[in-house]
């Protein structure tokens, strides 16, 4: 661990390094604004230290029961993600409702995030922009989550009138994007944070497929800099083996989320939860 810790410790130096003439304007532009900062649960999002979230990625309720349970009495899993999509049954409201009751009475303290990751952005449920609407307005009648996971590139109506309704029912919006091709131009995954800042986000989510070191550089540079211009908090990543180290990276570049596993990864480049804990107190600047 403690080679590993050194490592990363470099690497984030010499992101910082590298990143640092990108924000050095924009930060005098930031200085005096104070951060949101969401008290969700016993837990403050949008703070430091940076929170982890671990995934239920079950296909079955006693699945995802069980993965609940391991997650609560984990010390370094802070979040719980409900990947909907991932179930036998997602396409059964009725079920999946009952069961995220169920999982967030287990969470105890925890925050519980519900998604659904449709198949345009990685995801395995195939829905229209209606459909999608439907299911969440249906799942936000009686929350069973804290935070819900919208998808920016959703018909744009049905994005505004969701978060309206989440907020309406005091539920944070992850407003979020996925590229599981490319990484796009750093102007460009800045303009889609920020315009997730614009439809209300309350957290603001891009995952990126890199090609090179130079795209996991420009997802970290583009988090620096929309860390200067927005207080919500970011949740960013560069996907697979090769963006693992943004996963520990963008708590220096002004990222407050970061997603971990506990056994079953939900996405290329996620590391166990323990180790990432431990990895994100090496590098995190102190509060």
């Amino acid at each position: 661990m403690m080679n590993l810790n050194k490592l990363v410790v470099h690497m984030c130096l010499a992101a910082s390094i590298s990143t640092a003439f990108v924000s050095a304007q924009a930060e005098n532009v930031n200085n005096n604004k104070i951060p949101h900062i969401y008290h969700v649960k016993n837990l403050n999002i949008g703070e430091l230290p940076v929170k982890t979230i671990v995934p239920i990625t079950a296909k079955t309720a006693e699945q995802a029961l069980a993965q609940a349970k391991v997650i609560t009495d984990n010390p370094n899993a802070d979040i719980a993600e409900f990947r909907i999509d991932l179930l036998d049954f997602a396409s059964n409201n009725k079920a999946v409702i009952t069961l995220g009751k169920q999982l967030n009475q287990i969470l105890k303290d925890k925050p519980l995030i519900a998604t659904i990751r449709t198949a345009n952005e990685g995801g395995q449920l195939k829905v229209s922009d209606a459909e999608y609407e439907k299911i969440y307005t249906e799942y936000l009648k009686q929350p069973f989550m804290q935070l819900l996971d919208i998808e920016m590139f959703r018909e744009q109506n049905s994005v505004k009138k969701l978060t309206k309704l989440a907020h309406q029912k005091n539920v944070l919006v992850i407003m979020s994007n996925h590229d599981f091709d490319k990484t796009p131009t750093q102007q460009e995954i800045e303009q889609r944070l920020l315009k997730q800042d614009q439809l209300g986000a309350d957290v603001l989510k891009i995952a990126v497929m890199p090609k090179s070191k130079h795209d996991v550089m420009t997802l970290m540079n583009a988090t620096l800099n929309v860390s200067q211009h927005s207080q919500k908090p970011l949740l960013t990543m560069s996907m697979g083996r090769l963006g693992t180290i943004s996963r520990i990276a963008t708590a220096n570049m002004g990222g407050s989320m970061s997603f971990g596993m506990i056994g079953e990864a939900s996405a290329s480049g996620q590391i166990d939860v323990a180790q990432l804990k431990q990895l994100l107190k090496t590098v995190q600047p102190t509060p």
